[in-house]
């Protein structure tokens, strides 16, 4: 059984290639709070950006 899929807000400080801060926020939908937070990163790789803080992740009611 696997487990249900939950919804996430995240919130990460990211820099741009000219090392410029920005805050990426939205929503993620993932199995676990761990997967949440490593596809956060990756897409806010993916995007361009460098994460240069932790990942804030809250989980909200479905």
């Amino acid at each position: 059984m696997s487990a249900a899929r939950s919804t996430w807000k995240f919130t990460v400080y990211a820099t741009d290639s000219k090392g410029r801060l920005g805050k990426h926020s939205s929503l993620v939908h993932s199995h676990s709070e761990e997967a949440a937070r490593q596809g956060v990163i990756e897409s806010v790789q993916a995007a361009g950006y460098q994460p240069c803080g932790p990942v804030k992740l809250t989980l909200k009611r479905t």
